[in-house]
């Protein structure tokens, strides 16, 4: 690529890079920001302390017999991602709204990047985060499995619905952000909706087990996830006995990634519609 795209607010310009893509700049300039300045730094951090109180109580637990190892390892993965998305999520929410409010995004959009190339550089920067939070937590689970074999098991299938469900929630984060005035609306509608999100494991289990409680469980993306976990992980099940909770993080995916690039991204403004 031949012009140069200047980075909103710093005054620097970023290497021409012949043969580069915008989104890739963008992406890089991004991503090396977000490390750089410790953001995502602090976010793993308080994540891995998290995941250790978490690893701790389990330990504890397992080694009183109150819990078994694997549905140990299922609670630790399905913390994985769902502190792992919290990080995307936030990120997401403040990406457009953010810049829009510190007036640093009209110099991007004036450039001559097409405006998904934009949102796509910013996307694939928020969505650095979630890979650094799943490798922070291999370690917890491989120790909470003892050496059992079904440590690959979780590993795989935390892997592919929190990556799933990442690029899921990192979408929706910068879909508020596009259409928000500010990143404080942004983040409570997308906080909002995390919390919401999170109220089916509340639940009772003998509700979870009911006609109704399945319902619930395999419209909601993260409870979906934590039953596919724990009917794969724990019970053995084959995916072909629990295929119906993997639909939500599939389609909520699909749906939401669609949205982004092909209606919102294009629409992205100097101010909120």
């Amino acid at each position: 690529m031949s012009q140069d795209l200047r980075r909103p607010g710093s005054g620097s310009v970023a290497p021409p890079g012949r043969g580069s893509p915008p989104w890739w700049l963008i992406f890089k300039q991004e991503s090396s920001e977000m490390w750089a300045s410790g953001r995502v730094l602090r976010f793993l951090t308080l994540y891995a302390i998290l995941m250790s109180v978490t690893a701790y109580l389990l330990a504890t637990n397992n080694d009183l017999k109150l819990v078994t190892m694997k549905a140990s390892v299922v609670v630790a993965v399905t913390s994985t991602i769902t502190f792992g998305l919290f990080i995307g999520l936030v990120i997401g929410a403040e990406s457009i709204s953010g810049e829009r409010e510190r007036a640093t995004l009209e110099p991007l959009l004036l450039t001559p990047t097409g405006h998904r190339q934009i949102v796509l550089g910013k996307f694939l920067a928020a969505l650095s985060a979630w890979p650094a939070a799943f490798l922070l937590s291999v370690p917890y689970v491989a120790t909470l499995s003892h050496g059992d074999p079904v440590v690959w098991t979780a590993l795989f299938w935390g892997g592919l619905l929190g990556s799933l469900l990442a690029v899921a929630f990192v979408g929706f984060g910068m879909l508020v952000s596009i259409w928000s005035d500010s990143s404080r609306i942004s983040l409570f509608v997308c906080l909002l909706v995390y919390a919401g999100l999170l109220i089916p494991a509340q639940l009772p289990t003998e509700f979870l087990n009911s006609s109704g409680g399945v319902l619930v469980s395999a419209i909601d993306p993260l409870e979906s996830a934590s039953q596919l976990l724990t009917k794969v992980v724990d019970e053995g099940r084959s995916l072909g006995e629990a295929w119906v909770y993997f639909v939500a993080p599939a389609v909520m995916t699909a749906l939401i990634t669609g949205v982004l690039f092909l209606y919102s991204a294009p629409r992205v403004r100097l101010a909120a519609e």
